[in-house]
């Protein structure tokens, strides 16, 4: 057996506290998971039990990326969900994704953010190191994602000097919090620019420009 496949299934045993977090309710879901470079692939088959065969054996979509990418997210080098967030579908990012089951998009994009957030995190306890370095590029900032389900969005941002986090104004179909860690600046929320300063929450209504 690979270090690639051994990999697979001691990723599968770390993520066994949050393994109801990956199930859908509505039947068996199939990940592929593709080493672009290497050629070696892999099928999480989540239902009731989660488990990996090696190969891609009919999945319903499939992450790939290349072999330096995945060790480098195994060896907590990198953060998946910061290397998988972009700002548009069409962006090119170190992990990409190719849906087989169009019937079923809704299902699957719920499953990627689930496994983004647990299964690409090693370790029996799901712990996110928030540093600079790990984080990624999307929407002018650097964010590492932390929590992506369906109405809910939570993020760890780096806003550095001179950038401009959603320059083109931004609306969303979910309601979204800001909590100011550090640093200073504006907000537009609306039709309102306001100061924004370290620790403050701005509660960000649907569908609201900011």
């Amino acid at each position: 057996m690979s270090k690639f496949i051994d990999t697979i299934k001691k990723l599968l045993e770390d993520v066994s506290l949050y393994e109801d977090l990956l199930m859908m309710d509505k039947g068996e879901i199939r990940a592929g998971i593709e080493l672009i470079d290497t050629g070696e692939t892999a099928t999480l088959i989540l239902d009731h039990k989660a488990s990996a065969v090696e190969g891609l054996a009919n999945p319903d979509f499939k992450v790939s990326m290349n072999s330096q990418t995945f060790w480098k997210i195994t060896q907590r080098k990198a953060d998946a969900f910061a290397l998988a967030g972009r700002a548009r579908p069409d962006e090119a990012r170190p992990m990409e994704f190719e849906i087989y089951s169009k019937e079923r998009s809704k299902e699957v994009w719920e499953t990627i953010k689930a496994l983004l957030a647990n299964f690409f995190t090693p370790g029996k306890i799901k712990i996110k190191s928030l540093h600079p370095e790990l984080a990624g590029q999307a929407h002018g900032a650097h964010p590492i994602p932390l929590v992506y389900w369906n109405g809910l969005r939570c993020s760890w941002l780096l806003v550095k000097t001179g950038e401009i986090l959603n320059k083109e104004g931004e609306k969303d179909p979910w309601p979204q919090m800001f909590i100011i860690l550090e640093g200073k600046g504006k907000a537009i929320i609306g039709n309102e620019e306001f100061e924004i300063r370290p620790k403050t929450a701005i509660y960000i209504p649907r569908n609201c420009v900011h």
